[in-house]
């Protein structure tokens, strides 16, 4: 069963995030914050064009966000896989958006990837489980 530990007494449970470029010769690993309140999966924008997507484009489609600061656009960029956890999911659609840098991680990982599969969270033990939904 895939499964991840952290920090039970930690403010947010941080997971490893790979995405894969554009092109698929490459690929990039990313701490997260696990947020089952995100309806879409955020990831920095910075890091999604080193990874060769273009958020710039004219035609990308754009969501609105509510941050701290106000409301926002940020574009909708497919990638071709988000590994997570031990599952993957494949063109998954990520908000390119740049959290504040005292974070201290590059993204959320959101319902849009978490939905897949059967999550389960053991707070008093630190545990992440994640396994395909049946």
């Amino acid at each position: 069963m895939p499964r991840v530990t952290y920090d039970p007494a930690g403010s947010s449970i941080i997971v490893d995030l790979l995405l894969e470029s554009e092109d698929g010769a490459s690929s990039l690993l990313l701490p997260v914050v696990l947020d089952t309140g995100a309806s879409l999966t955020i990831v920095s924008t910075e890091l999604l064009v080193r990874l060769g997507y273009d958020p710039t484009t004219p035609l990308q489609q754009r969501q609105r966000i509510i941050t701290g600061s106000g409301i926002e656009y940020a574009p909708r960029i497919p990638v071709r896989s988000a590994t997570a956890i031990g599952q993957t999911v494949r063109n998954l659609e990520v908000l390119g958006h740049n959290l504040p840098p005292e974070s201290g991680v590059d993204g959320l990982l959101g319902l849009n990837f978490l939905r897949h599969f059967s999550l389960t969270i053991r707070f008093r033990k630190g545990i992440v489980e994640l396994v395909k939904a049946r």
